[in-house]
């Protein structure tokens, strides 16, 4: 049944794909071995006829298609998504896209606290992010002080744009916490700029 569906979902993607979204995608360096184009609100309208599916969704994301791995993580049920399986959803994280996509999923899964614990240590960049976002989406307050000790342990914090924006919102939502405080005054003391630039950024996610 699973690949009925998938080659329904495909027939779908197709009548809305958009070649220039794709190639604008890939000249930005957002590269996907297939990529429809097309947009991520009408991927998940599509997704909701088929979720929860953690089978189909595990189908769509083993392929190597942007707008169906896309749809796995929206039909995928977040019950379960196990650690166990981190190596799995770990191999589609190869775009900020994807990361941001996924997080939403992890956020909701009862293992959202080894998904953050482990992949904030990854030395892939994206993984990393989806980290950061898992953390902040799930609005965890053992998250968010596994982020906090992260954050302290990089020393003179070297960070993407895209990683500091995460961290300012997970350190602000979190600051009356005590370990997340005191990592805000240690970035205070360390880098007086970044701090700056934590403390007025603001970030909205896409849930």
């Amino acid at each position: 049944m699973s690949t009925s569906q998938m080659i329904e979902i495909l027939g779908r993607l197709r009548k809305q794909m958009n070649g220039e979204v794709s190639e604008r995608m890939a000249a930005h360096g957002v590269e996907y071995a297939l990529n429809y184009g097309v947009a991520i609100h009408s991927i998940r309208e599509i997704a909701r006829d088929y979720a929860p599916d953690t089978k189909l969704a595990r189908l769509l994301y083993s392929q190597q298609v942007r707008d169906l791995q896309i749809a796995a993580c929206c039909i995928a049920d977040p019950s379960d998504v196990a650690w166990a399986d981190e190596a799995f959803w770990r191999g589609g994280v190869a775009t900020g896209e994807m990361a941001e996509q996924l997080s939403g999923l992890l956020a909701k899964s009862a293992d959202v606290q080894y998904y953050v614990e482990g992949w904030l240590s990854s030395d892939d960049s994206n993984v990393r992010y989806c980290a950061l976002l898992t953390a902040a989406k799930s609005r965890s307050e053992s998250s968010a002080r596994r982020v906090a000790e992260w954050v302290a342990a990089k020393g003179e914090i070297s960070m993407s744009e895209a990683e500091i924006r995460v961290v300012a919102t997970i350190l602000s939502n979190h600051y009356q916490e005590s370990r997340v405080g005191e990592v805000i005054h240690q970035i205070k003391d360390s880098n007086e700029a970044i701090h700056k630039r934590i403390s007025e950024e603001l970030y909205v996610f896409d849930e």
